[in-house]
């Protein structure tokens, strides 16, 4: 009869551990498929994002040469296949269009063979990717499917901020001229004027300087958020971030400059930072500039308020220390963000997620 009952009780062991290592099988499974499920999660968001901020780019540049979806669409895929290797035999994606003021409704769905539509102002990508589970193919799981939802738009930009900014600014009326004859030549010395002082007011203009605007339409204008006199110093071999022209003619700025602010204007001698001007020219010809309107300062004075921004391709002539401006239309700032600003669209855009 007691060895019966030991009998019983050894069966009825094996069977409970039988069951708590299937339980333990199934929790490990489940832990371990789910954080690998989150792992795929993050990676097919981080795809999503990166296929739809270059989408937008690129819609950009095709609404204005004509070309088809199918840019867009060629893009997307070298993003998720080539660049975050999303498995294309296990997922499946849609690009939809949308407009900037309405990013959460679809316009239109991406078609290789049509044009976008006009109000096109952004790029949405669905995602999904199935992938194999670990261990819960023990239960029957087999597979595990995650998905994500990227939007991305462009706009004119509201904050600038990095290695696009230069510190000379001009003046609405200047960027009339620009976008008239499509360039500048900024007389940073007065050397092109110094020919034609005979002129009076009312004189005609001479063709020779039609282009050229002087320091009545730009200005030395400080970049930094902290407001004072500044130094001009070797911003161009100095590692650390330096508040003075120099630097900021060389690598920009780390300071958002944010549309409505008032840009304090920098007296300076061109003469210390010519050498800056030159090396930013040679290094890195595009640049985005600030572009202001002169507003009462409240104590009779005149003060820079910074209204839009425009990008342009640099020369410089050194026998005339003229910096040619030539207008760039379609480029995207780098660390820039869309805003209302003055509603100013000059062709230099912010491409930013829609979460």
């Amino acid at each position: 009869m007691n060895s019966l009952h030991c009998q019983r009780a050894k069966g009825q062991a094996l069977v409970l551990v039988a069951m708590a290592f299937v339980l333990l099988v199934a929790c490990l499974g489940l832990a371990l498929d789910g954080a690998n499920a989150f792992g795929q999660r993050r990676r097919v968001r981080n795809a999503a994002d990166a296929a739809s901020l270059a989408a937008a780019r690129v819609l950009i540049a095709i609404k204005t040469d004509g070309r088809t979806g199918q840019v867009i669409d060629d893009t997307i895929r070298e993003f998720l296949v080539t660049d975050h290797s999303i498995d294309p035999t296990h997922s499946t994606w849609q690009a939809s269009y949308v407009t900037r003021d309405d990013p959460d409704t679809i316009l239109a769905p991406v078609d290789d063979t049509l044009a976008p539509p006009s109000d096109a102002g952004g790029v949405r990508i669905d995602l999904s990717f199935t992938f194999d589970t670990l261990f819960m193919s023990v239960l029957g799981q087999n597979t595990l499917t995650v998905g994500a939802t990227s939007t991305s738009t462009y706009g004119p930009l509201g904050t600038a901020i990095g290695e696009d900014l230069i510190p000379l600014g001009i003046s609405d009326s200047a960027m009339n001229t620009l976008m008239n004859m499509g360039h500048v030549r900024v007389d940073l010395r007065g050397r092109i004027m110094s020919d034609y002082t005979s002129l009076a007011p009312g004189d005609q203009i001479p063709s020779q300087i039609a282009d050229v605007i002087t320091d009545a339409n730009f200005a030395n204008v400080s970049l930094s958020n902290v407001i004072g006199p500044l130094a001009n110093g070797n911003g161009c071999q100095n590692p650390n971030v330096t508040e003075n022209l120099s630097y900021w003619w060389c690598n920009g700025t780390p300071n958002q400059l944010q549309i409505g602010r008032y840009l304090p204007v920098v007296s300076s001698n061109w003469g210390n930072i010519n050498s800056s001007i030159i090396h930013r020219v040679d290094q890195r010809p595009t640049a985005v500039v600030p572009v202001y309107v002169m507003v009462p300062d409240g104590s009779g004075g005149i003060a820079y308020q910074l209204n839009y921004f425009v990008a342009v391709d640099m020369s410089y002539d050194v026998s005339q220390s003229a910096l040619t401006m030539t207008f760039r239309t379609d480029y995207v700032s780098a660390g820039a963000m869309i805003g209302q600003g003055s509603g100013v669209e000059t062709g230099v855009w912010a491409v930013n997620l829609k979460r």
